[in-house]
């Protein structure tokens, strides 16, 4: 479908004089105000983004004064402005409809993702659909309060890539929706500040080793499409050694090497990166085609061969993967673990509940029926083997206790007898007297018993006439009534029922819900990142490029690698991954070299966060950006576009 159907058409047009007329008055009202509140500045503001190939992190740090930014100088200002947020690096379009979702639209608007069409603009790590892109880019500075301010002379991504005319038109036309959207909120919310695209700074962050074709149509969108005024690009493993270099941690002593192997495993691919102080060793870089889209695809194959036929549910079945899966210390093993005992029964079985998009919108995880039985079950002996050495205990104490009181208890049991001989003869007085007393009164005490008899059989009658009564009032009246005759315990005895039939209601739902059953998938599937042979990939794992990358580095640098390994990327979430990568290393390194590796607290965002600290340094903006001008200048004289960033985005200095 081509674009100029795709975007979504507002109620009234407008020609396009006065559509071209509003938007140079939006854009000169941005650029006026931004030059008046940037008068005392020393730094512009600058947009953080880290462009993965599923989900986009970005944020913006608003410009910094000239008594910040000597406070500020090689430390991360934690603000309440800078803030990290995501949203889908994509666009998507209903059924039935020509509207087209960007970003964060998807998840506000929609509950069932699986029904929409989806569009991703990056493949294998690579920005390959410019248009999809400049949408996702144009949103997030919308969400953040830029205002591009469009440059189409020189011509755009599509351009580049020969695209129509009216694409163009198209996308200059949804370039345009943007900037009036921003302009109702600067009026809706005066609070806000708003900036102008042609007074911002745009860091990018990107994968190592990116074609110059690919390159140049991102400059493109970014300096004409966008109307940036300056530019940086940076790779996204090394702002991730950049903040390992400067973070601090109680339970992790760092050297002093300034080195740092960066493992970014992550949507499209798995790099491993060598930096010392922060710049990359470009000879040293290696690339493994797998990441997270493959581990879905796997798991979504598998699903669809074994039980249900998940081929057209691919956010659910990656949900699934996130909440489930994990490494595995021994795969072999619990492979051979698996073969011999009875599904259902196996420690890593799980049930995955689908969402009903209903009641609920995300799936949730449950212990299977057997496995559950079996547990319960467990439990219940581990109670009694607690009761049994409990009483074992307490028969001991008694035992003790008589053996220390043995002398003193035989004294006692004299005296004790000799007081029950004085009571005997007391007592057997007493009961002669009492007998003689009684015998003349006998028959009138048989009377009393038989009349005591029969008032004790019509109490408990009329007890059962009450309660048979009670029971027929409750019946008559309708469910969550009260009765004015209903006493408080027949009412907590109606509500317990009621409680209890509601439970059952709902385990019965529980149970009926459909499952999927996820068995040897948990770490079978994750397995493929330390052997992609298992599904014909000619190539190592991680371990294998890890060790390959470090010996490509210069002899004096190795031990150092070894000795500070980070982890970043979605996959270095998943349980088991930073065991399973330090004791392969141990074992495949030099046994002279000390492994450690490092994972943070958040890997998704641990290079962001780096950025953000870099974009802070006192001379970023004259080092490692480019302004339009001069980008414009350098590729009329005839350079390279690795002549333009080369030196920009690897050989960088952590000062």
């Amino acid at each position: 479908m081509g674009s100029e159907t795709a975007v979504a058409t507002p109620a009234k047009k407008n020609s396009p004089e006065k559509e071209t007329a509003r938007t140079a008055e939006v854009v000169a009202a941005a650029q006026q105000n931004n030059r008046v509140a940037a008068k005392d500045k020393t730094s512009p503001a600058c947009v953080v983004v880290d462009n993965g190939g599923w989900r986009v992190k970005y944020g913006i740090i608003p410009p910094s004064s000239k008594d910040d930014a000597k406070q500020n100088t090689n430390h991360n200002r934690n603000g309440p402005e800078i803030q990290m947020t995501t949203m889908y690096n994509a666009t998507a379009r209903p059924p039935h409809q020509l509207t087209v979702l960007t970003g964060d639209e998807i998840t506000t608007r929609m509950k069932n993702l699986g029904q929409l069409t989806w569009n991703y603009p990056m493949e294998r790590g690579m920005i390959c659909d410019g248009e999809t892109q400049l949408r996702v880019w144009a949103r997030l500075l919308e969400v953040l309060g830029v205002v591009p301010t469009p440059q189409i002379k020189g011509g755009g991504f599509l351009a580049t890539q020969g695209a129509s005319t009216t694409n163009r038109r198209a996308i200059s036309k949804a370039t345009a929706a943007a900037v009036s959207a921003v302009d109702a909120a600067a009026n809706s919310n005066a609070s806000t500040q708003h900036y102008s695209s042609n007074d911002c700074t745009f860091l990018l962050l990107e994968p190592p080793h990116v074609p110059s074709l690919i390159s140049e149509g991102v400059d493109c969108i970014l300096f004409h499409e966008l109307g940036i005024g300056r530019v940086a690009r940076m790779v996204g493993p090394c702002m991730a050694a950049v903040n390992y270099l400067s973070s601090s941690s109680d339970s992790w002593v760092k050297d002093d090497t300034n080195c740092c192997c960066v493992i970014d495993s992550g949507y499209s691919f798995t790099h491993v990166v060598p930096t010392y102080r922060g710049g990359a060793m470009t000879k040293a870089i290696r690339r493994l085609d797998i990441g997270g889209k493959v581990l879905t695809n796997l798991l979504k194959e598998a699903v669809t061969y074994r039980q249900w036929n998940m081929m057209n549910e691919y956010h659910i079945v990656n949900d699934a993967k996130e909440q489930l899966s994990f490494v595995s210390d021994n795969f072999d093993s619990e492979m051979k673990k698996a073969h011999i005992t009875r599904k259902g029964l196996r420690w890593f079985d799980r049930e995955y509940l689908l969402p009903d998009f209903v009641s609920s919108s995300q799936g949730s995880v449950r212990l299977p029926a057997p496995l559950q039985r079996k547990r319960e079950m467990e439990e219940i002996e581990k109670m009694k083997l607690e009761l049994e050495r409990k009483k074992k205990e307490e028969e001991e104490q008694k035992v003790n206790g008589e053996d220390d009181g043995d002398g003193q208890r035989t004294e006692d049991i004299a005296a004790e007898d000799a007081v029950k001989m004085d009571v005997d003869d007391d007592t057997s007085a007493k009961a002669t007297k009492t007998q003689n007393e009684k015998k003349p009164d006998s028959k009138r005490q048989k009377k009393e018993k038989v009349k005591t008899k029969v008032k004790k059989r019509n109490k408990k009658r009329r007890k059962q006439d009450t309660k048979q009564s009670d029971d027929e009032d409750e019946a008559d009246l309708p469910d969550g009534e009260d009765s004015d005759d209903e006493t408080d315990e027949q009412r907590l005895k109606r509500l317990k029922l009621m409680r209890e039939e509601e439970r059952k209601r709902r385990d019965k739902e529980e149970r009926e819900r459909q499952a999927l059953a996820m068995s040897v998938e948990r770490f079978a599937i994750p397995e493929v990142l330390f052997r992609p042979s298992d599904i014909g990939l000619n190539c190592g794992g991680i371990v294998e490029a890890i060790v390959e990358s470090i010996n490509a580095c210069d002899e004096i640098y190795r031990a150092a690698m070894y000795n500070n390994v980070l982890l970043v990327g979605g996959n270095a979430t998943i349980p088991g991954f930073k065991e399973r990568v330090e004791s392969e290393l141990r074992k495949l390194g030099p046994t002279n070299y000390p492994v450690r590796v490092f994972l943070p607290d958040d890997p998704v965002s641990f290079a962001w966060e780096g950025a953000v600290q870099f974009s802070q340094q006192d001379g970023f903006q004259k080092q490692f950006s480019v302004d339009r001008v001069s980008w414009e200048a350098m590729k009329k004289a005839g350079k390279d576009q690795s002549e333009i960033w080369g030196e920009r985005m690897y050989n960088i200095t952590r000062r």
